[in-house]
């Protein structure tokens, strides 16, 4: 019998063996390419997503998951472990419906008090290390306000930075200009772009990738000591081995976590991208 669950969404990134390790529900995202529907990391693995995605003329689009699907998953966990609470931890809401669809879903609930809603203010793996050090409480035993109550702490502490290969994605995606889009071509304008309290941040535009790695690498030392990384890449495995080698430095090798970001981050920084999320150590 545990006191809390803990629910997240598949933009979280969480690699499948550590959600089933620490017992982490995960409410997929939908991503669709015309027509065809698919849940985010269930009907569609990373790399089938990454094969779609080069031969699709058209960007795919991502959606929150149904609002039904979050209520299920409560009642679900909550027949389960009776008398348990819920702490679900979810994309910003001013970058994604799923919050508002999470709290949504818990209001269809007998009594909508069992569920804590929060919003983790990041993305991929930078809200993923919340949500496993949630996970890691619970199942010490917390109770659902010492993990919501730990979890406020925590959420300025994460962090996030990628570097963008093309400004195609962004483009597409209504987030930058046609001409931004052709100059940052022209030039090879390799973008750097982080993630704080909900707000995406240009940090870098630098001309050539390796120069960008070398910028984003200096970045996260700037960040101070590392409790928790993870490296990602979008079909840039090459690259994130380079990034790795820097970063070893600065944080253990057997500790880090790497692999491929999910659909929905790939779908708006699109492939080539290679990032860092981490949870940096708390003040002394």
């Amino acid at each position: 019998m545990k006191q809390v669950r803990i629910v997240t969404d598949s933009v979280g990134d969480i690699p499948a063996s550590l959600a089933s390790e620490l017992d982490i529900a995960v409410i997929p995202a939908q991503i669709s390419f015309g027509k065809e529907l698919y849940r985010d990391g269930v009907d569609l693995s990373p790399q089938e997503f990454l094969d779609k995605l080069a031969q699709s003329e058209e960007l795919p689009k991502t959606a929150q998951p149904p609002v039904q699907d979050f209520a299920l998953t409560y009642q679900r966990l909550l027949e389960e472990d009776p008398g348990c609470r819920i702490v679900s931890i979810h994309v910003p809401g001013n970058l994604s419906g799923i919050v508002n669809a999470a709290w949504a879903g818990a209001q269809m609930l007998p009594d909508p008090t069992l569920v804590e809603v929060v919003d983790s203010g990041q993305i991929s793996m930078g809200m993923g290390w919340a949500v496993v050090e949630a996970a890691r409480l619970a199942q010490a035993g917390a109770s659902q306000a010492e993990v919501v109550q730990a979890l406020q702490a925590l959420l300025p502490r994460l962090r996030t930075v990628a570097m963008l290969d093309t400004l195609e994605n962004l483009y597409k995606g209504g987030r930058i200009s046609k001409i931004s889009a052709a100059v940052g071509s022209a030039l090879q304008i390799k973008p750097l772009l982080g993630v704080e309290r909900g707000e995406i941040l240009v940090l870098g535009k630098v001309r050539t990738r390796s120069r960008a790695l070398k910028q984003l690498v200096a970045l996260v030392s700037d960040w101070g000591t590392v409790a928790e990384m993870a490296v990602l890449h979008a079909g840039a495995e090459d690259l994130m081995h380079s990034l790795v080698e820097m970063l070893q430095a600065q944080f253990p090798l057997d500790r880090m976590v790497t692999g491929l970001a999910g659909s929905a981050l790939t779908t708006h920084l699109g492939p080539g991208a290679v990032g860092v999320c981490a949870l940096v150590a708390p003040d002394d």
